[in-house]
């Protein structure tokens, strides 16, 4: 008898202090919040922003700011602070490395229904991405639902895991003790300063560009899919804020994507009549404007401007801003189609050896 009731003693003991340690570390989860889930950053606390899937949503709901940053890898080494200086904004940033239209265009409109400040929205429209379907996102892509579905049932997956725990809330403490500031964005996701630049670099990606012997443009169900994407996924969120600004490029891939994506692949015309229907479907809209910077051959003729096929230098990223900005390479709507059979015809007769002179 005297067991039974020692054991009883010890199993309530075990329940009290289990219950008493989960308590504690969903308290300090919570109060550090390293996702920034449940609040804003504490001031002088020292944040890691090093993980945009699983705080960009939490940047966008709880942070001040009235300008938004947002698209693929494309945009990560965009500085917040220049934005903020050349267009007069706070800006945050929160993009989705891989992220289809999908994704960013729910991610987006996520951040205008949080943030009725928000009066502002730089975003990339990269043509990889256009011609998917309406609904897909990345499989590869970390999607953590319970991070942004506003179910707080399932926050578990958030309070009680181990690597929030040890990467993000302990280290953050430290750093705080040890008077390190903290992230910021102008560093969060950028990898400007970690990738090579050159010829090297870029052309180990693809082969030698042999020309198709035919360009072949959109079919019917491609250009119905394309519009799908847009409708859905780009214009929709421009339709609905009609009070928002709506900043979107057209990324400068470099001469080696062009020619070994569509020249050598025989797509080069539904390339070109992607972009013409981007542009097109954006423009109906006043309070969106369309840049595209492909005129600038020099620049993407030159492989030192890039790391790889598809990705260009920080210098390269503060020069969109800047053209933004001022205005320049904008297209409109009396101006696109002239733009694009301009850029085409420099590009489809491009002589895609000079790549390789000096390799």
């Amino acid at each position: 008898m005297e067991d039974k009731k020692t054991w009883k003693k010890f199993l309530i003991q075990e329940i009290v202090i289990t219950t008493l340690l989960m308590l504690a570390v969903a308290g300090l989860v919570i109060f550090v919040d390293p996702f920034f889930h449940y609040h804003a950053p504490h001031e002088n606390f020292s944040y890691i922003l090093d993980n945009e899937r699983y705080q960009n949503d939490g940047i966008t709901k709880n942070f001040e700011y009235d300008a938004l940053i947002t698209g693929t890898s494309v945009s990560e080494n965009f500085r917040t602070s220049l934005a903020d200086e050349l267009f007069g904004v706070r800006s945050v940033k929160a993009t989705y490395a891989g992220g289809y239209y999908k994704e960013i265009s729910d991610a987006e409109r996520r951040a205008l229904e949080y943030n009725p400040d928000i009066r502002l929205v730089i975003r990339s429209m990269d043509t990889f991405f256009a011609m998917s379907d309406k609904d897909y996102r990345n499989p590869e892509a970390a999607d953590p639902a319970y991070i942004y579905d506003n179910n707080p049932f399932n926050d578990d997956a958030y309070i009680y895991n181990a690597d929030v725990l040890f990467l993000y809330v302990n280290p953050e403490i430290s750093r705080t003790v040890k008077g390190i500031p903290s992230d910021n964005f102008d560093t969060y996701m950028r990898f400007a300063e970690d990738r090579p630049l050159g010829a090297e670099a870029v052309l180990q990606y693809i082969g030698n560009v042999t020309p198709a012997g035919e360009q072949r443009g959109l079919t019917d169900d491609e250009r119905k899919q394309l519009l799908e994407n847009i409708r859905c996924n780009l214009t929709a969120n421009i339709a609905a804020y009609p009070d928002v600004t709506f900043y979107y490029y057209i990324p400068p891939y470099s001469i080696a994507d062009w020619g070994w994506s569509h020249v050598a692949e025989g797509d080069f015309d539904a390339y070109i009549e992607t972009m013409k229907i981007l542009t097109s479907e954006v423009l109906q809209y006043e309070n969106a404007h369309v840049f595209c910077f492909y005129d600038e051959t020099d620049l993407i003729t030159d492989l030192n401007n890039f790391s790889d096929p598809q990705h260009y230098s920080g210098e390269i990223s503060d020069m969109i801003l800047v053209w933004m900005a001022n205005g320049e390479h904008e297209l409109t709507v009396e101006t696109y189609e002239q733009y694009f059979d301009d850029i085409s015809e420099f590009y489809l007769n491009y002589d895609y050896s000079l790549m390789y002179a000096g390799q």
